[in-house]
């Protein structure tokens, strides 16, 4: 025996023999299939997993500084495991719910997936620096970049979201605190801007922007009126139809008398008072009441302001006056002379209709009979008279007609001739009086159904301004400067 033991070959067979069983005792996974006896474990390096700060009470405190933000991590585990997880699925935690304001070492906790443990955390602590903080409410500025197209003008900017803003920052920076404001972009705008995400930025008293400033809301919705140039003028009202017979208009009176007007500057500086854009039927006006208007867009005008008003419309039962009027002669010829012929002196008797109040205020030059004499040609002719009566009054007898005879002669050929005062481009009245002159205006006729005396007691406050619907002139306005032309 001992010599077979001693024998070479058999020593190196024994060698092997152990040399594998130790190899097998070595590499035997107990939890693997009694065939196998590699190891499947291996070990991985995370250079920089991030430190995730948790539990700091946001309504006391902030954390201003965390050093470090990533440690690194030997982990080991299964190979399979290893590579199949990211780097995120291993999670370190900086626990700071027992921390309060100031400088402070916190050890670091982790949390790693199922199957994996750590060999090695690098380092096991962070050094923190946490604040006192404090929230205030601040009012939201808004400020408008760039400029909008060429004659077009930016309004007011309105937040929909609401003005106030609650601003969180460290107690110490507060005071540091210089504006609140967003801004929103109107460069080249022809029409409204609406941000509905417009961001909110803080600013120190130096006007840099505050970062690190906690913003709630962070964004509004933000809206600036861009529109073409504008004008704020007098508002005149226009009329068509006719109020109902036996009734007159007493007074007009908008609940505003201006409106704003949009358009082209060399439009706008052309105009004076808004005419056309609103127009009242009469014929659908039975009593005194509040007629609500549309206030519409003319020509070239874009938009006008506001777009509809209120007019209250006050009606009265008409009353007539008779009125003797002296005819004015307008526009005769150089070089010829009239002569009234009939009326020989003149003067012709004019019964008109409207509200009392109307009637009363009424003035000698409010109501005229002018003879257009520009075609005339010596000789004796008549001509039809042209009636100007003012707003709201009308002739008591639509279908009466005015003419005045008059006899055409040279005005050298008539010299002394009183007529021939009376002659030339200037307008002449009867009794050579040019237009504009002081003239004899004798009182009104007792004509039964006229009121001489009408206005007696009427409202001194009453729009004197306005006409009788039943002759009304589109054109003219509440002001009552024009007035309207009625030829018979």
């Amino acid at each position: 025996m001992d010599k077979w033991l001693s024998h070479p070959t058999m020593l190196k067979i024994l060698s092997v023999a152990i040399a594998l069983l130790l190899w097998a005792v070595v590499h035997f996974d107990p939890e693997s299939t009694p065939a196998t006896v590699t190891s499947n474990l291996d070990t991985k390096v995370i250079e920089a997993a991030s430190v995730i700060p948790t539990g700091l009470d946001e309504t006391k405190y902030a954390l201003v500084n965390v050093e470090p933000t990533v440690v690194r991590l030997v982990v080991e585990g299964r190979r399979a495991s290893l590579l199949t997880l990211k780097d995120e699925d291993y999670v370190v935690h900086l626990d700071l719910s027992h921390v309060t304001a100031g400088e402070h070492v916190v050890p670091l906790t982790y949390d790693l997936p199922k199957g994996i443990s750590l060999i090695e955390m690098s380092p096991r602590s962070a050094t923190v620096d946490i604040v006192e903080i404090e929230t205030k409410t601040f009012d939201l500025g808004v400020a408008t970049d760039g400029t909008p197209a060429n004659g077009y003008i930016a309004g007011t900017p309105t937040v929909k979201s609401g003005t106030t803003v609650n601003i969180t920052l460290p107690k110490d920076e507060m005071a540091l605190v210089g504006a609140v404001r967003t801004t929103i972009d109107i460069e080249g705008a022809e029409k409204t801007v609406v941000n509905k995400k417009s961001q909110i930025v803080v600013y120190d008293t130096e006007g840099e922007a505050m970062e690190h400033a906690i913003i709630r809301p962070s964004t509004v919705e933000v809206e600036v009126p861009v529109t073409p140039p504008l004008k704020t003028m007098p508002l005149q009202i226009g009329f068509t139809g006719s109020l109902p017979d036996g009734l007159s208009i007493s007074s007009v009176k908008a609940d505003i008398d201006k409106v704003a007007v949009y358009g082209d500057q060399k439009l706008l500086d052309s105009m004076e008072t808004y005419t056309g854009g609103v127009t009242i039927d009469l014929s659908k006006i039975k009593e005194s009441g509040t007629v609500k208007a549309k206030v519409n867009a003319v020509g070239d005008v874009k938009m006008v302001e506001p777009s509809e008003i209120d007019i209250e419309v006050t009606v009265v039962t008409s009353q007539t006056l008779t009125l003797d009027r002296s005819v004015i002669l307008k526009d005769l010829p150089e070089g010829l002379a009239a002569a009234f012929k009939d009326p020989e002196d003149g003067h012709i008797s004019i019964a008109v209709r409207g509200a009392p109040n109307m009637l009363a205020a009424l003035q000698n030059d409010d109501v005229r009979l002018v003879a257009d004499l520009s075609e005339a040609k010596i000789g004796r002719a008549t001509f039809t008279l042209l009636v100007k009566l003012p707003r709201f009054i009308d002739l008591a007898d639509r279908s009466q007609k005015f003419t005045v005879t008059l006899d055409i002669t040279d005005k050298n050929a008539t010299s002394g001739n009183n007529a021939d005062e009376g002659s030339g481009s200037e307008d002449v009245p009867a009794g050579g009086q040019p237009e504009g002159s002081p003239s004899h205006s004798p009182p009104p006729s007792t004509d039964p159904g006229s009121n001489t005396d009408a206005g007696n007691g009427a409202d001194s406050g009453t729009n004197t301004g306005s006409n009788n619907g039943s002759n009304p002139d589109p054109s003219t306005g509440a002001d009552g400067d024009a007035e309207p032309d009625t030829s018979q």
